[in-house]
């Protein structure tokens, strides 16, 4: 895989369930789980974005516990860790994917609940998964480096859409497979972390697999 790909889950800023911007909690086995699912299908690095120095701190101490702690002797668990960094801002993760790789990245989001105000025109539409899976797989050793953004509560806020340059669909059943469910709508409430792991194999799965 030319194309290096980074993960970002952003803790702020994020919109509670009335659409104000606020800072979620930090979740130990959302950490665990992206690290997880990147090392999975190859991801270079994971993020946490959090600008509360506790929340950055515990992210420190849960990768040390993996890394040089008890817990390196769990192998698997501890080559995924080993690959999570805390940042204080989307701003330092696109700095510091830049530093690693010489170019900034392609910033790639998706939402479940969009607001297209003020969103580049290329953001008006989503991206089919399937091009971007093509272009992963085309890619050349001077291609720019995604960064596939997540966010926590209930979305990205604004501001962060306003930075992204790809918009990815969001992940959702297909109603033609399934009766729709009695009552106002079909479901759709994923965790951020089966979010990821989904849209990573869309983009990163094997295809020739029984």
């Amino acid at each position: 895989m030319k194309m290096a790909i980074f993960l970002a889950l952003v803790h702020h800023p994020v919109l509670d369930r009335s659409g104000r911007v606020v800072t979620t909690a930090l979740t130990n086995v959302d950490v665990h789980d992206l690290a997880r699912s990147g090392r999975t299908f190859g991801v270079s690095r994971s993020y946490v974005v959090t600008p509360v120095a506790l929340q950055q701190r515990l992210v420190h101490e849960m990768v040390g516990h993996w890394q040089q702690g008890a817990g390196s002797a769990h192998l698997r668990r501890a080559e995924a860790m080993q690959r999570v960094s805390a940042m204080p801002s989307l701003d330092a993760v696109r700095t510091d994917i830049t530093q690693r790789t010489g170019r900034a990245p392609v910033i790639a989001v998706t939402a479940a609940r969009w607001q297209p105000e003020g969103m580049k025109p290329s953001m008006q539409q989503p991206e089919s998964f399937a091009l971007w899976r093509q272009r992963i797989a085309t890619a050349g050793d001077d291609a720019q480096p995604l960064l596939l953004v997540f966010g926590t509560g209930w979305g990205l806020a604004p501001e962060v859409l306003l930075q992204a340059d790809v918009r990815l669909p969001p992940v959702r059943r297909d109603p033609h497979l399934l009766d729709a469910e009695a009552g106002d709508g079909p479901y759709n409430h994923l965790s951020v972390r089966a979010a990821a792991a989904i849209i990573l194999d869309r983009l990163l799965g094997d295809r020739d697999a029984p």
